[in-house]
């Protein structure tokens, strides 16, 4: 096991009364795995991702990493947001050598490994682009180069494709998929949060629904399909099918 929410609730203090965004969540992840996070607005997806980086601390339960609770952020993680979360002052490759930078990784090393990334992420040519002088999809790009960078254990997404078109998200999630699998890249688990569910489906091995407010977890759907996976197949559609269901009954 890599990463344990043990009877994790998360509250807010407000002006108001408290306001529970997670109630009682129980998540285990495991080496390895691709874990998607579905559910609709406001049923706590993001905030789930947040404690899992050490971004806030749980209000009550337990967070751990290989089986030792977290304190403050989880430096095995990386986080790729929905909305880019570039400096547009910097070009592409300053851009994905600043997290080496604040990690005092010397400047020579943090360019070799700006250089490899920038090539996994198909990115070779715009070294010196700024982010104005970029597309959606290749802003993303950047982002993901940045997080693979650090060479993270466990790479976390927040609704990473949402922005973008559909051609390109294709494209991104097919990338996506062929970088988890390179035995040569450190990252080796991916916990994803999208309101797509076919692109759940398509990518996970496990698909967590979290629904309700405050959210829980309403089910764990092991997506029991080979890759790669044809949407067109029957066994997709019901998969496909049954988590929406669910969501529907929440």
């Amino acid at each position: 096991m890599l990463m344990k929410l043990d009877n994790v609730s998360k509250i807010y203090q407000t002006d108001g009364p408290p306001a529970t965004v997670l109630a009682d969540i129980s998540l285990e992840i495991n080496s390895n795995e691709f874990v998607c996070i579905v559910g609709p607005s406001g049923s706590g997806k993001s905030t789930t991702l947040r404690l899992i980086n050490g971004l806030m601390p749980p209000s009550v339960g337990r967070v751990y990493f290989k089986d030792k609770p977290m304190a403050g952020i989880n430096l095995q993680c990386a986080m790729v947001f929905q909305n880019f979360a570039l400096l547009p002052w910097l070009t592409v490759t300053q851009n994905i050598t600043l997290g080496l930078e604040a990690r005092n990784i010397p400047r020579a090393d943090a360019m070799k490994k700006a250089a490899l990334y920038i090539d996994k992420v198909g990115l070779d040519g715009f070294e010196g682009a700024y982010p104005r002088e970029l597309s959606g999809g290749m802003k993303q790009r950047v982002g993901l180069a940045r997080a693979l960078a650090i060479e993270p254990e466990l790479l976390l997404m927040d609704e990473p494709f949402s922005a973008l078109d559909p051609l390109t998200s294709i494209n991104l999630r097919e990338e996506l998929l062929d970088i988890w699998a390179d035995p040569n890249l450190a990252v080796s688990t991916v916990v994803m949060v999208t309101h797509n569910i076919e692109e759940a489906v398509e990518l996970a091995d496990r698909v967590v629904l979290v629904a309700g407010r405050p959210g829980r977890i309403v089910a764990d759907i092991e997506i029991a399909i080979p890759r790669p996976r044809n949407k067109n197949a029957d066994a997709f559609t019901r998969y496909v099918d049954s988590v929406f269901s669910l969501m529907a009954e929440c």
